[in-house]
């Protein structure tokens, strides 16, 4: 089969790129640095600049792109947010729609922030949506596939929890103060969180594409966990106290309504489409992932040197 994918080079892309080219598939990377795409995706990967460049029937579309939101959110930087995700949904929608021969599937991206604050509530797929910026962002992202829809294009929509990597994202920004003894919970700590192993949601996506899941589905974990949890098996993991709690006052300064939407929202996810359409995940619970990632990668031992 051949892809074209969207945000290749982010993090989860870069480890869809090596496990899609490795079952012998063939790939298009659109990305605005064709420079890097053969470093980060893989040799075989063919790098395109725009869609004019995308050559061949494309069976599946992938769609990754986005701003990182973890940083303070400010006017500018809920634009960038919002324009990255909603133009390049919209460009690959309408180019979809234009090709002679049309993708079969097309996977887009959104996130565990559809649901907003939740406190303790289940959140299954078919749970409403929540409030918030986030959660508005979600929403609109999610609607800019419903053109495709309504072509009759099978669409998978893909609700992402926090992905745990030691590449990048929340994982590696929290490793050096937790290696250093002075990590642990955020606020109460009594917010849920949901996660899932990078393994697993590379997993996920291929088996959302091979059965082709035409609906949207929570990618994470089965096993969410208070915040208070995470912070104590990770402090286990690398033999370290996680004692140093952090004031939700403090994170609202530094992080404004990031904080309060992201690090301090409390959303409990069940992947109930994954589950019931066959999925076994690899790292179904926190204790197995974080042993797997840390000790993989050398992180524990390091922490005990």
């Amino acid at each position: 089969m051949h892809c074209l994918i969207s945000g290749g080079t982010g993090l989860i892309g870069r480890l869809f790129c090596q496990q899609w080219l490795a079952r012998g598939d063939t790939l298009s990377v659109l990305s605005r640095r064709p420079d890097k795409v053969h470093k980060l995706c893989g040799e075989a990967a063919r790098a395109c600049r725009d869609l004019q460049e995308v050559e061949g029937q494309v069976d599946v579309v992938v769609n990754l792109a986005g701003e990182p939101i973890t940083h303070r959110w400010t006017e500018s930087r809920r634009t960038e947010m919002r324009n990255s995700r909603l133009q390049i949904t919209d460009l690959l929608v309408r180019w979809s729609l234009s090709q002679a021969q049309r993708p079969r599937y097309f996977l887009s991206g959104s996130a565990v922030g559809y649901y907003g604050d939740r406190g303790g509530d289940l959140l299954r797929e078919n749970s409403p949506p929540g409030g918030g910026f986030a959660a508005q962002l979600c929403r609109d992202w999610e609607a800019a596939t419903l053109p495709l829809q309504q072509a009759g294009i099978c669409v998978g929509t893909m609700r992402t929890a926090i992905v745990l990597s030691t590449r990048g994202g929340a994982l590696a920004q929290m490793l050096p103060a937790f290696r250093l003894g002075v990590g642990g919970p955020m606020s109460s700590g009594e917010q849920w969180m949901s996660w899932i192993h990078e393994d697993d949601i590379v997993g996920l996506m291929l088996h959302a594409i091979d059965r082709h899941l035409c609906v949207p589905f929570n990618a994470c974990a089965p096993e969410a966990v208070t915040n208070n949890s995470f912070a104590r098996l990770l402090g286990k993991q690398l033999h370290r106290p996680a004692l140093l709690r952090t004031p939700a006052w403090l994170l609202k300064l530094m992080f404004g309504d990031m904080a309060e939407e992201l690090l301090l929202a409390s959303q409990k996810m069940e992947p109930r489409t994954a589950l019931d359409s066959g999925y076994t995940f690899q790292f179904p619970t926190l204790e197995l992932a974080l042993a797997d990632l840390l000790h993989k990668n050398g992180h524990a031992r390091k922490a005990q040197a």
